[in-house]
């Protein structure tokens, strides 16, 4: 004879679903937080930034691309651009802790028919001790017209942290100008 033991829960406790959860505030890569963090990644709203002209971005000039110049060497990475330090995604929202970098446009290359490899590292101190974010592999066209924002998968860094790019580009010596679009995180 098998007995079926019936487990008791407290009166006052609530089905997961009715249960209200914290977020990105929560214990960090509990199923709420997760779940919180996609909701975030795919409602959430883009700023596009630009070259301020220094080494902060800037949403008022969200038409001034960056540069980027490969090394003259074929496939050889050029000299990094530094994009931002942070600090500007917190005066566009003071709410905002995390930022990940969302999509790119490219808005001119120099050489058409090639491929460019452009990589985004971050840190807070100098680009020798940054880590390695993402990769976006871009080919160039006959024609502008086809140009759209390129994807871009990476994880999300702290506010205040900086952003640099570099191109490496099939010939050498290639060169690309960029914008960027951002999603920023609350907590």
């Amino acid at each position: 004879m098998t007995i079926l033991q019936i487990k008791s829960f407290p009166v006052d406790s609530l089905k997961i679903d009715e249960e209200t959860v914290d977020g990105l505030l929560g214990a960090n890569n509990s199923l709420a937080y997760k779940v919180h963090e996609i909701e975030r990644h795919l409602h959430n709203s883009e700023f596009w930034y630009g070259d301020d002209g220094d080494t902060t971005m800037s949403r008022a000039n969200n038409h001034n691309p960056w540069t980027l110049t490969a090394s003259a060497s074929v496939n050889t990475y050029g000299t990094e651009v530094q994009l931002g330090d942070g600090s500007d995604i917190v005066v566009d929202r003071a709410t905002c802790v995390k930022f990940d970098l969302h999509k790119i446009a490219v808005t001119e290359s120099s050489v058409n028919d090639k491929n460019y490899t452009i990589q985004f590292w971050t840190g807070i101190g100098i680009f020798s001790a940054a880590t390695f974010l993402t990769e976006v592999v871009y080919r160039t066209g006959g024609n502008s017209a086809e140009a759209q924002p390129i994807p871009v998968i990476c994880p999300r860094v702290s506010v205040g942290s900086k952003l640099w790019a570099r191109v490496k580009c099939e010939t050498g010596s290639g060169t690309v100008d960029i914008l960027v679009g951002v999603h920023c995180y609350d907590g």
